[in-house]
């Protein structure tokens, strides 16, 4: 069966010129037989120099009239590229199924003219010395659509002072040279102002990849506003000194720094106030005085020696250009020296206070204050005193100088001891002092309270005064001490205990830090009855009035000890202290015990101590009652009973003997 060859079409197609374009979206295979394409070919009959071409990985650029191979499979490695410059051409491509080539395929190939590229830059101002970006003016634009590929910038302006292009490989371009960056580096492009004020003219042009557009031309403009300095009309004190930065104001309207000043002063008088620098005490009448930014604290105005008033000058300088003149007026004006009152003050002793809260420092002319001067009359060495950072205790009729801004560091010390004293104060504004204004400075305290209510102890009964003793005090003064005395003097009255002394004689005073008031002790008296004692306090200053009080001892009830009648064998023992009963109404522990034995007979029972192993009848046995333990009873060595005796001490009375029936038997 016979094939059918393949059919291959193309259309006409333009391009813009020197671009680029793939040939496989523009062709159309079809084959009768199904048959898939093997390979093409492609033919260029434009043989001008600047006409299209093909392209392909194995020739970048195929001569006219040339068959090219292509297979299939590389199709779209195929390109065409534009002629450089406008115009047609024709071109052919056929395709081969395997079998049979299809007919050529002819197609016209048209290069459309490039629309040149259009870079643009309006006039524009800059800051005298202020960088910008080029990039930032700059406006591109491109018909085809093309992006810019580079640009070149030309200066005109000549002068040392006018403005210039940088770039990274040259921080100074000369004027009148070509400047050429490629697109990518443009953002590294930049223009500084001139160092003067002044206008020149720029240029910029821009390249698409075919062809430079116009250059375009802008002016640049170097601009500087001039700073303004003002001081306002003012007024001084005869020979009050002022500086003259506190007067000044300075603004740039470009935000320039201000790098110095002018001063004049127009005033011939020999009596008129004047300008101070370090570098001159008296500037002379109509002399330009040239002083830096860095140092205009360093100058000062100097109001005339009687009153008057005369012109003066200041101007500015930016770094490129001096401000007008602005004329002020200065008045010297007579002073009213200013008034300081402290009034009449109470402080507790050796209280501190700072004195600034009770001045009062006024001046007729709104003045300011600058320093004062303080003066203590009071020479008692417990009298109150004045204190500062650099003197902890001014002494007496002692001129003290203090500034206005250090008045908040003086403290006052109320005196160590009650009583008054005159002290002094007076101020100053800068020209003159005021009259020293006298105020009394009272030390005062309130002496503290101590009580100690009635109390009522059983004999011998302990108890702690810090449980019983009330101290107060108004100043809110710690308590630092306390006296005790005891009023009674009988050998049986409560009397007082401290760890220093275990019983203080009555009519003595006691002495106890408040820290060891938990460390003394009353114990009631040894019989009844009662006695006045006293307590009072000390503050540190003052002792309180002493307080009394009455401690009663109540009556001692005597102890009751006994022993049940007991049954031993023939010559058991018995632990007597597991036999004794005590008791006391008072609650006080037994001190001592005596035990009396009432049978005679060489066979009766008897006590036994660690002292005697057999103490005879008869016989009073004295026993401590921390050895009641070491008191045993022994059974007779025959049968038969015998009275027994036992009674107790409570360290104050014996109580009454108590018998008991001690049966021996078998």
């Amino acid at each position: 069966m016979a094939n059918t060859a393949p059919v291959v079409t193309i259309g006409n197609h333009s391009l813009l010129s020197n671009h680029w374009q793939k040939i496989q979206p523009w062709l159309t295979y079809s084959d009768a037989d199904g048959n898939s394409a093997v390979s093409y070919q492609f033919f260029d009959s434009g043989t001008s120099a600047t006409s299209g071409y093909f392209w392909t990985p194995t020739n970048s650029h195929w001569d006219a009239n040339t068959v090219i191979d292509v297979a299939a499979s590389d199709l779209s490695e195929v390109w065409l590229r534009s002629g450089s410059v406008s115009g047609s051409e024709t071109l052919w491509a056929r395709a081969f199924d395997g079998t049979a080539w299809s007919a050529w395929t002819s197609f016209t190939f048209t290069t459309i003219p490039n629309s040149t590229p259009v870079a643009a830059i309006s006039d524009q101002s800059l800051h005298i010395n202020t960088w910008v970006q080029a990039s930032d003016w700059l406006n591109y634009t491109d018909a085809n659509g093309d992006a810019a590929t580079k640009y070149q910038f030309w200066d005109s302006g000549t002068s040392a002072t006018s403005g210039y292009f940088w770039t990274p490989s040259n921080s100074h371009w000369a004027a009148n040279t070509t400047i050429e960056v490629s697109a990518a580096e443009l953002a590294d492009v930049w223009i500084r102002g001139g160092s003067t004020t002044g206008s020149e003219t720029l240029w910029v042009r821009t390249f698409d990849g075919s062809d430079w557009g116009n250059w375009d031309s802008f002016t640049l403009t170097s601009t500087n506003s001039t700073p303004v300095a003002t001081i306002g009309d003012h007024s001084t004190h005869i020979d009050q000194w002022v500086t003259i930065s506190s007067w000044l104001t300075a603004t740039d309207a470009d935000g320039d720094a201000i790098t110095k000043y002018q001063f004049w002063d127009s005033g011939t008088s020999a009596t008129s106030g004047y300008f101070w620098t370090p570098t001159n005490s008296h500037w002379d009448a109509n002399t330009t005085i040239d002083v830096s930014a860095a140092d205009l604290a360093d100058v000062w105005v100097r109001g005339g020696s009687t009153t008057g008033s005369e012109t003066m000058w200041v101007r500015a300088f930016d770094g490129t250009n001096w401000g007008n003149w602005d004329s002020f007026t200065l008045t010297s004006t007579p002073n009213t020296a200013p008034v300081a009152t402290v009034n009449d003050q109470s402080l507790h002793v050796n209280q501190w206070i700072k004195p600034q809260g009770w001045l009062t420092a006024t001046d007729a002319e709104g003045d300011t204050i600058t320093k004062y001067q303080f003066w203590d009359g009071g020479a008692g060495t417990t009298s109150a005193y004045f204190w500062t950072p650099d003197n902890s205790h001014w002494a007496a009729n002692t001129t003290i100088d203090v500034s206005a801004s250090d008045l908040a560091n003086l403290w006052i010390q109320g005196g160590s001891t009650t009583g008054s004293e005159t002290m002094w104060v007076r101020a100053f504004d800068g020209a003159a002092w005021s009259n020293w204004d006298s105020f009394t400075l009272t030390s005062t305290n309130t002496a503290p309270t101590a009580t100690i209510n009635d109390h009522t102890l059983n004999a011998a009964q302990w108890a702690q005064l810090v449980n019983w003793t009330t101290a107060s005090d108004a100043d809110g003064d710690a308590i630092t001490q306390y006296q005790f005395w005891d009023g009674g003097g009988a050998a049986t009255s409560a009397y007082f205990w401290t760890p220093a002394n275990s019983h203080w004689a009555a009519n003595t005073v006691i002495d106890v830090p408040a820290s060891d008031l938990s460390s003394i002790w009353v114990q009631g008296g040894t019989a009844g009855g009662s006695e006045t004692m006293w307590v009072r306090a000390f503050d540190g200053t003052a002792w309180s009035n002493w307080d009394s009080f009455t401690l009663t001892s109540l009556p001692n009830h005597a102890p009751d000890a006994s022993v049940s009648n007991q049954t031993l064998h023939v010559n058991e023992w018995s632990q007597v202290g597991n036999l004794v009963s005590y008791a006391d109404a008072d609650a006080n522990p037994a001190a001592a015990y005596q035990f009396w034995d009432g049978g005679g007979n060489a066979n009766s029972g008897y006590f036994w101590t660690s002292a005697n192993s057999h103490w005879a009848a008869s016989t009073v046995i004295d026993v401590s009652a921390a050895d009641l333990d070491d008191v045993w009873m022994r059974g007779g060595a025959a049968t038969g009973s015998e009275t027994m005796y036992v009674r107790a001490y409570d360290g104050i009375d014996w109580g009454a003997w108590h018998a008991f029936t001690l049966s021996t038997i078998v």
